[in-house]
């Protein structure tokens, strides 16, 4: 990996279509995302423009091109649970296992921190050793595994919940800051 190749930075609208296309290859393939069908593309466009707009969302590009992408979202809608996040990090099929995962999540996962974050959760569909390697290399822990927690191409799927913590949980923390990225 020659860092002058690579680049990271903020997701930007025009971005969706390159997103997507990385995408489609986990919707289809394995147990990647329990997303079943190719969303259209103003609706998912739509849907990783909100996410931006309140939490951190970086894209990888290598010579200009998208070939990954991270982002944070909530990780559950009431309010107590706002220090909390629950990540996803996405590499085009052939940048998986060339080392491009870890800064790529790392910038995520300092930005979060950065914006106080205590604690960021990663939900992992079973089979996927590259995923739990990437995320143990990154500070991420096996919480539990849910057994059969979905049904996909006529199959279980268990998902392995792993937690990373980003900073101590204070007794009096500072709000989260829920804003877009620069």
């Amino acid at each position: 990996m020659h860092a002058e190749d690579l680049s990271i930075r903020s997701f930007r609208s025009e971005d969706s279509l390159a997103v997507l296309s990385i995408y489609e290859y986990y919707i289809l393939n394995g147990p990647y995302t329990f997303e079943i069908s190719i969303p259209n593309t103003k609706d998912f466009s739509n849907r990783l423009q909100e996410i931006a707009s309140r939490f951190p969302f970086y894209v990888m590009e290598k010579d200009k091109k998208i070939i990954g992408y991270a982002y944070a979202c909530s990780h559950r809608e009431r309010a107590a649970y706002r220090w909390a996040v629950e990540t996803s990090i996405y590499l085009a099929k052939d940048a998986v296992g060339k080392g491009y995962g870890q800064p790529l999540y790392k910038s995520l996962l300092t930005t979060l921190t950065e914006r106080h974050f205590t604690h960021a959760f990663a939900l992992i569909g079973l089979p996927n050793e590259d995923s739990l390697k990437l995320h143990k290399s990154c500070g991420f822990e096996q919480q539990s595994v849910h057994r059969k927690a979905g049904w996909k191409n006529g199959t279980w799927i268990d998902v392995c919940w792993m937690r990373c913590n980003l900073m101590e949980a204070m007794d009096s923390p500072r709000e989260p800051i829920f804003k877009k990225a620069d």
